[in-house]
């Protein structure tokens, strides 16, 4: 994680003899996935397409060093590490989390940490998202749709008019929830206060209305819904009248310090739907997986009850196939003050490196020996030299923590 609140740093240790146990399940049951998919899970998740066999194809051969790597070999002592290229595929764990913690980096170009912030959480009753599911609806649309609410209602609390008063969003929409389930929700991180975009002028809204953005978020939601042909006008009539509350919405103020409100920006938007250290078990012989994830959060004391799953190991596969995000729609979008002049402020924020990650994340520059402190001579190995490179570095070091070091004499 690039940006974080604690103090406590891991140590840092380079990944090339780290397992992976999500990887290690495709790299066993791809094969007998694609024979039994067809008759097994096209009918519930869809076609297995090109695309995402593609994807799985990139995710196997992540941090291949017979791929390419990069060398970095001390001038001192001769320890060498080596940074195998990632696949940088959507379905690899690692890489869409650095990809999107990337993102997360250069967040203070983009989100003004002076003005108070709200989380917003727009979701949906779970009837509802059962006849999502069978007619495939694209859960994207959503995003637009709850961000017009948050304005609207922001406008409606402060007694105002007109699109001159514009707030800030950054939203996306999470097609699952903890436990893989199919529960789509649209996230937000929203501006309390309203910006004349004429004027300049800032006003700060007073508190929104509960109960009123639940029915506002409600019928948005059906609107949107009823014009993709999901639901009849006589089943819309019969969702409001069941639903005499509304649809749930779920709003949490952001506090603390800039780099909390960063972080916990990052935290809620940027956030795959399972990661590795989730994974508690995993029986390749019964093709069973068991997983750890958050059930819930008391709303007093912010205390996490944890609970855990096993699943049929397909079952797992078939679903990650089945969330992958679409290879051209926007992950995360952006509205009111903070879509003025997004493309110039992405722009500016410069790509960070790997190493200026793990600078972040650790403390550590990797670009520095470990045993010598000195600056490691960096190089790049391309496919072609790689397997005669790594056979050559094997004669002369042993691979201890993550580093190549040398083999000392008898």
């Amino acid at each position: 994680m690039y940006l974080r609140t604690k103090d406590t740093v891991p140590a840092y240790r380079p990944g090339l003899d780290r397992k992976s146990a999500y990887k290690n399940v495709w790299l066993r049951h791809w094969r007998d996935l694609r024979s039994i998919y067809p008759e097994r899970f096209a009918h519930h998740y869809g076609e297995l397409t090109s695309e995402k066999c593609f994807e799985v194809s990139k995710l196997l051969s992540c941090g291949d060093y017979r791929n390419g790597f990069r060398k970095h070999e001390c001038p001192e002592c001769g320890t060498v590490m080596m940074v195998p290229f990632t696949c940088k595929s959507r379905l690899c764990l690692s890489c869409y989390r650095k990809k999107l913690y990337g993102w997360s980096m250069g967040l203070s170009h983009i989100l003004h940490t002076t003005l108070t912030h709200f989380h917003v959480t727009f979701t949906l009753p779970g009837p509802v998202t059962k006849i999502l599911f069978e007619k495939d609806f694209p859960c994207e649309e959503m995003i637009t749709t709850a961000a017009g609410v948050y304005w609207k209602e922001l406008l409606k609390s402060a007694g105002k008019r007109g699109r001159e008063w514009q707030s800030g969003g950054i939203a996306t929409v999470h097609r699952c929830g903890n436990s893989l389930n199919y529960n789509p929700h649209v996230h937000l991180i929203g501006t309390r206060e309203l910006v004349n975009t004429t004027t300049g002028e800032i006003l700060r809204s007073p508190l929104l209305n509960y109960r009123r953005i639940r029915f506002t978020w409600m019928n948005a939601a059906l609107r949107l819904f009823r014009k993709y042909g999901i639901f009849t006008e006589e089943e819309v009539r019969d969702i409001r009248e069941r639903y005499k509350n509304g649809f749930h919405v779920h709003l949490q103020p952001i506090i603390g310090t800039n780099n909390e409100v960063l972080f916990r920006t990052a935290e809620y938007l940027a956030t795959g739907y399972i990661h590795n250290s989730m994974i508690t078990r995993v029986d390749h012989d019964n093709k069973k997986i068991t997983f750890r994830y958050k059930s819930w959060v008391d709303r007093n004391t912010k205390e996490k009850t944890y609970s855990e799953m096993t699943m049929d190991i397909y079952e797992f596969m078939a679903r990650m196939l089945f969330y992958l995000p679409d290879k051209h729609r926007k992950a995360i979008r952006y509205y009111g003050i903070y879509a003025h002049g997004i493309k110039y402020k992405l722009d500016r924020i410069t790509r960070n490196t790997w190493a200026k990650a793990i600078q972040s994340s650790f403390d550590t520059n990797p670009k520095l020996c470990p045993d010598c402190g000195a600056q490691m001579i960096e190089s790049v190995v391309f496919a072609y030299f790689a397997d005669r490179e790594w056979r050559k570095l094997w004669k002369t070091h042993l691979l201890v923590g993550g580093y190549f070091r040398m083999k000392r004499g008898p």
